[in-house]
Protein backbone atom coordinates (compact mmCIF):
# COMPACT_ATOMS: atom_id res chain seq x y z
CA UNK A 1 0.00 0.00 0.00
CA UNK A 2 1.59 3.44 -1.12
CA UNK A 3 0.83 6.76 0.84
CA UNK A 4 -0.06 9.55 -1.55
CA UNK A 5 0.42 12.70 -0.79
CA UNK A 6 -3.25 14.55 -0.05
CA UNK A 7 -2.79 17.82 1.72
CA UNK A 8 -1.29 21.07 0.03
CA UNK A 9 1.22 23.66 0.83
CA UNK A 10 -1.42 26.14 2.66
CA UNK A 11 -3.05 22.77 5.21
CA UNK A 12 0.39 21.81 6.04
CA UNK A 13 1.85 25.12 6.64
CA UNK A 14 -1.43 25.79 8.79
CA UNK A 15 -0.96 22.34 10.48
CA UNK A 16 2.45 22.82 11.04
CA UNK A 17 1.79 26.51 12.85
CA UNK A 18 -1.30 24.89 14.85
CA UNK A 19 0.58 21.78 16.10
CA UNK A 20 3.63 23.69 16.95
CA UNK A 21 1.74 26.25 19.26
CA UNK A 22 -0.40 22.33 20.78
CA UNK A 23 3.03 20.72 21.69
CA UNK A 24 3.97 24.11 23.26
CA UNK A 25 0.51 23.95 25.71
CA UNK A 26 0.81 20.72 25.93
CA UNK A 27 4.56 19.65 26.58
CA UNK A 28 5.92 23.03 27.79
CA UNK A 29 3.38 26.05 29.24
CA UNK A 30 1.32 23.04 31.66
CA UNK A 31 0.31 25.60 33.39
CA UNK A 32 -2.13 26.66 31.27
CA UNK A 33 -4.36 23.63 31.12
CA UNK A 34 -4.36 22.32 35.13
CA UNK A 35 -5.24 18.92 34.00
CA UNK A 36 -1.77 16.67 33.32
CA UNK A 37 -4.09 13.51 31.24
CA UNK A 38 -4.97 16.47 28.82
CA UNK A 39 -2.24 18.00 28.93
CA UNK A 40 -0.21 14.87 27.60
CA UNK A 41 -3.44 14.48 25.17
CA UNK A 42 -3.40 17.94 23.39
CA UNK A 43 0.91 17.08 22.71
CA UNK A 44 0.46 13.84 21.51
CA UNK A 45 -2.12 15.25 19.50
CA UNK A 46 0.11 17.75 18.16
CA UNK A 47 2.91 15.76 17.59
CA UNK A 48 0.62 13.60 15.30
CA UNK A 49 -0.71 16.14 13.28
CA UNK A 50 2.96 17.56 13.17
CA UNK A 51 3.93 14.42 11.35
CA UNK A 52 1.48 14.18 9.13
CA UNK A 53 2.41 18.05 8.22
CA UNK A 54 5.32 16.82 7.21
CA UNK A 55 4.85 13.68 5.73
CA UNK A 56 2.14 15.45 3.72
CA UNK A 57 -0.45 12.70 4.01
CA UNK A 58 -3.63 12.61 6.45
CA UNK A 59 -5.17 9.50 7.23
CA UNK A 60 -8.06 10.87 8.29
CA UNK A 61 -8.78 12.72 4.92
CA UNK A 62 -7.89 9.03 3.04
CA UNK A 63 -10.19 7.69 4.81
CA UNK A 64 -12.77 10.31 4.00
CA UNK A 65 -11.79 10.22 0.46
CA UNK A 66 -10.20 14.09 0.98
CA UNK A 67 -7.61 15.71 -0.44
CA UNK A 68 -6.54 19.17 -0.58
CA UNK A 69 -3.63 18.23 -2.51
CA UNK A 70 -3.53 19.61 -6.50
CA UNK A 71 -0.53 17.89 -8.93
CA UNK A 72 0.60 20.64 -11.15
CA UNK A 73 2.08 19.51 -14.08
Amino acid sequence: MTFKMNMCGIDRGLRIALSLALIYIGFIDSQLINNIVINYLVGAFGLLNLISALVGFCPVYFMAHISTYRKTE
